[in-house]
């Protein structure tokens, strides 16, 4: 007996998890496609991208095929993503499964068709992502981290500098000779301020979340430009795209200054200064 039609969708992030999502009535129900080594379905149709023709497109690694969904349109895409985490989601679609009672076995729901997760971008009064693994999404945090990367590499060069501690040893200065910056003692204990960075912080994070426009979310403006470098419009993508660079080399630099500290027990200045010796 055919199996009234009902509709289920199971929206999967391709990296963690599972959420249901409504759906508009139709027949048949949706089921996320991993593609972690598990049964291969039918091949999708490829998607269609304007890419830029090969000769003027740059990539990461001379001679690299960058992935079919970078398509060099965003700024500082240089095709890297071995991991595929960038990769637009993919759902099945499947048939409704036996339900016959009076049937020893009911038989599974076939492959019936396939469905790719919109890019659209369509925000919400709680979040400005349709797709929290997104492609917009990983450049936000990959520009906020950087930028974080770019004041702690500046900082932990220029501290060791002035005062001749390492970064990693900073805290323990703080613990053993009070709250200080660059030398000079503070009017403040340790504890203070901590909940002063936490407040301070929380605050701003609390404020940044609430915009939901992707485009200020990166780039607000105002305060953050007092110089108003980004209101001529034909150099802010030249401004976007040194700030990606930057942001890219203070994180793997920083990751270096981790490695290092973990291994020598140095900072950056004392291990070059161990060259000399």
């Amino acid at each position: 007996m055919a199996a009234t039609t009902t509709t289920t969708a199971a929206a999967t992030s391709h990296f963690f998890g599972t959420r249901i999502l409504p759906q508009k009535p139709i027949s048949a129900k949706f089921q996320a496609r991993f593609g972690f080594g598990k049964k291969k379905a039918p091949k999708p149709p490829k998607k269609s991208f304007s890419k830029s023709p090969p000769s003027e497109r740059l990539v990461w690694l001379p001679g690299a095929n960058p992935p079919e969904w970078l398509d060099g349109t965003m700024i500082g895409d240089r095709g890297f993503d071995p991991f595929g985490f960038a990769k637009p989601a993919e759902y099945l679609q499947y048939d409704l499964d036996s339900l016959d009672q009076n049937l020893a076995k009911n038989v599974a729901g076939e492959i019936i068709g396939l469905r790719t997760e919109v890019t659209e971008i369509k925000p919400t009064p709680f979040q400005p992502y349709s797709e929290v693994f997104g492609l917009q999404r990983f450049r936000e945090c990959e520009l906020i981290h950087g930028r974080w990367a770019m004041l702690g590499t500046l900082g932990a060069i220029a501290v060791e500098a002035l005062t001749g501690v390492p970064w990693q040893d900073a805290g323990k200065v703080e613990l053993v000779e009070g709250s200080s910056y660059l030398g000079q003692p503070l009017p403040f204990s340790l504890t203070t301020l901590i909940w002063i960075e936490v407040l301070v912080i929380g605050y701003i994070e609390f404020q940044r979340n609430a915009e939901l426009d992707p485009e200020k979310r990166l780039y607000p403006g105002g305060y953050f430009d007092p110089l108003g470098l980004a209101s001529d419009p034909e150099k802010i993508d030249n401004l976007k795209l040194a700030e990606i660079k930057h942001s890219r080399l203070a994180m793997v630099a920083f990751l270096i200054f981790g490695f290092q500290a973990a291994f020598t027990g140095k900072g950056p200045i004392g291990f070059i200064a161990t060259f000399n010796q």
